[in-house]
């Protein structure tokens, strides 16, 4: 038997007899139409995400406290909420061990308004308190259905 080597270089026709031709890529048109595809896809989803994170969102924040006397405190605060749904917001009092000393739950109804910005609402709500409280603040908020 006999080994025959080859010094040259192996040939387009050679390797497309060996394995069959090299296939051609996508034409530009589908190339387009799929990138532009894609990117409408992007931008849906991100739209979507967007607006149904803001519907049903609640958000709230402690603006300020004064303490009135020993027995009661203010609390100031800020609920951000869709126009139509109502919340009830826990309110604490505390002492200087931190320790509650007076509690409250405040109920926060639909209201009025237009855009984004009236969304949000200040809201002063007074609490009884077994002890002298140093502070109020606002514990947690949650939708009422």
């Amino acid at each position: 038997m006999s080994i025959t080597e080859s010094h040259g270089h192996t040939s387009q026709s050679d390797v497309s007899r060996r394995y069959g031709a090299t296939p051609r890529g996508m034409p530009r048109r589908t190339q387009r139409i799929l990138i532009f595809s894609a990117l409408l896809v992007a931008f849906a989803t991100t739209v979507w995400f967007t607006i149904s994170l803001n519907v049903g969102r609640l958000d709230y924040q402690d603006v300020g406290y004064t303490v009135v006397s020993d027995s009661r405190i203010e609390v100031d605060f800020e609920v951000t909420k869709d126009f139509d749904d109502t919340a009830q917001c826990m309110l604490h009092a505390l002492d200087d061990s931190y320790a509650i000393v007076g509690a409250r739950i405040v109920t926060i109804g639909p209201q009025e308004g237009q855009g984004e910005s009236d969304r949000s609402n200040y809201y002063s709500a007074e609490l009884l308190t077994e002890y002298r409280g140093v502070t109020g603040i606002v514990d947690s908020c949650w939708l009422v259905d």
